[in-house]
């Protein structure tokens, strides 16, 4: 039994890879179950044992990617010190350098943020990538708020924690979009200079 489940588990995970590849290299529309099963080496059959179809894949895809983002807190813990932000800068530009730099979380980065695709199959990974936006603006303006000591508006505390998520969203899709090399192109970098040049100002005290 054990080893029956080992099995199965192990072809799940081939399948996984293997869609992983497709819908990142194609794009999530014109990818073909018999393509998938191609890479994988198996039959098409053998994805509908483990998946009713090619969305219910997808999520699957999805759900197994840990992004580096997916560890910031929602809520603040009476014990956990928020960062400043110069290492909350670093921190966010390290995240999406290791996400360009790790081929499983850059393939599935790159599948996640094809949305004029992906908006009408799943509302599961759509509220995926909300969640990662929303998880970011809301940690990025607990640090604001802390590093401000309330002298900043709300407003404009929020709009600064926004502009951080979608410069960060942005320039990850523009490396992926143009096949920038994580490993080489300072992506991170870029972003970690853009939230210092935006917040240090705002965040300045007086």
């Amino acid at each position: 039994m054990r080893r029956c489940k080992a099995e199965v588990e192990q072809t799940r995970q081939r399948l996984l890879d293997a869609a992983e590849r497709v819908f990142s290299d194609r794009g999530y529309a014109i990818a073909r179950l018999e393509d998938i099963a191609d890479v994988a080496g198996l039959t098409r059959g053998s994805i509908y044992w483990h998946y009713e179809g090619k969305p219910e894949l997808l999520e699957a895809v999805i759900e197994r990617a840990w992004f580096p983002w997916d560890q910031l807190p929602l809520e603040r813990g009476g014990a956990q010190a928020l960062p400043g932000i110069e290492e909350m800068a670093t921190m966010l530009g390290d995240g999406v350098q290791r996400t360009l730099s790790v081929p499983h979380l850059r393939r599935s980065a790159a599948i996640l943020l094809q949305g004029h695709e992906l908006r009408h199959v799943s509302g599961r990974v759509q509220a995926r990538l909300q969640g990662m936006q929303q998880r970011i603006r809301h940690y990025v303006a607990q640090v604001i708020e802390q590093a401000c000591a309330g002298r900043l508006p709300g407003a404009e505390r929020d709009a600064q924690a926004r502009a951080v998520g979608v410069f960060m969203f942005g320039a990850l899709s523009e490396a992926l979009l143009l096949g920038l090399p994580g490993e080489q192109y300072p992506i991170g970098r870029e972003v970690e200079r853009f939230i210092l040049a935006l917040l240090a100002p705002a965040t300045a005290g007086g």
